[in-house]
């Protein structure tokens, strides 16, 4: 059984990494199916060079990050420390790294940039535009590991497993179904299901990789939503994951009532209320929302982290 190991690194004490590889995901403004107007979706796979002997992560975990400089608002309060505060973003990459080699850590970040409606950048988010600028051999200063509920069984568990996912809060499904499915740490008998929302079609990301392994396990099912070119059907509406979730409705109530896990990650935050809501209904809960959720989150059932 595995440990979670929580924040060896901390700021006054951080760990220097080199940079592996940086590849962007999504297709380069433009010339993708989102309009320019809507500006830039930009997803980056960060790979990085981490021996787990020294920084012992579990996926489902995050990792801390702290770009480099001074934060200007820090810097006009007169702060006495005015560097950038830690970023945290979710592990991409399972517990023993890809290939079990245990030298790497994975992430899936996206530009954190705002524009307005007519497509003109109003804002760059600093960490991440920070770390989709890396290049392979750059150092990058880590905090963590952080985090210690968003994990997957460490033991042998028979049960569905529902990963439930808005854009880069596929992140840690990858290292997870890698983990669950290809590295087998555990002995797992049930179904798994990722259900993935995006808005564009060539912004579900890793799309090859989760395919590959569905031809490879039968009990795996890979399921998107793409809401700005498909509609339900429900309503004839937008396609969003509740709507995919609602369509399995009688798989949920079995894995509501057979001690079935649900993991929510994604954004905006507050997201997985929509995706509670289907999982009451579909089980025909008398419980309110809250007790409902409470209830599965002590049972170990449903595990969330939005942004």
């Amino acid at each position: 059984m595995l440990t979670p190991q929580i924040n060896l690194f901390k700021k006054s004490n951080p760990l220097i990494v080199k940079v592996l590889s940086n590849l962007r995901l999504t297709p380069e403004r433009g010339k993708g199916k989102r309009p320019f107007a809507e500006g830039d979706s930009a997803i980056h796979r960060i790979t990085l060079s981490v021996d787990h002997n020294v920084y012992p992560y579990l996926i489902g975990q995050s990792a801390g990050v702290i770009p480099p400089g001074e934060d200007p608002e820090k810097l006009a309060k007169g702060s006495a420390d005015p560097a950038y505060t830690i970023r945290l973003y979710s592990i991409a990459s399972p517990s023993y790294s890809f290939g079990k080699t245990k030298d790497t850590i994975e992430f899936i970040i996206k530009r954190d940039d705002v524009y307005d409606e007519s497509g003109n950048l109003l804002y760059k988010g600093v960490c991440s535009n920070y770390i989709c600028d890396l290049k392979p051999g750059d150092s990058v200063t880590m905090t963590g590991p952080a985090g210690k509920k968003f994990l997957l069984p460490q033991t042998d568990y028979q049960g569905d497993i529902f990963f439930c996912a808005t854009g880069t809060g596929i992140a840690p499904y990858l290292g997870m179904i890698e983990e669950l499915l290809e590295h087998k740490l555990i002995q797992y008998q049930g179904n798994v299901y990722v259900i993935y929302g995006a808005p564009y079609s060539d912004e579900i990301v890793l799309r090859d990789y989760f395919e590959s392994i569905a031809k490879k396990h039968p009990n795996f099912k890979f399921i998107t939503a793409v809401s700005r070119e498909e509609k339900n059907s429900f309503d004839g509406g937008k396609q969003y994951i509740t709507h995919r979730l609602r369509e399995l409705a009688p798989q949920v109530k079995s894995a509501v009532e057979g001690n079935g896990k649900f993991y929510i990650c994604g954004g905006p935050k507050g997201m997985e209320k929509g995706v509670i809501e289907e999982m009451i209904a579909a089980s025909k809960s008398t419980l309110s929302y809250e007790e409902f959720k409470k209830d599965l989150e002590t049972k170990d059932q449903l595990f969330v982290e939005t942004y």
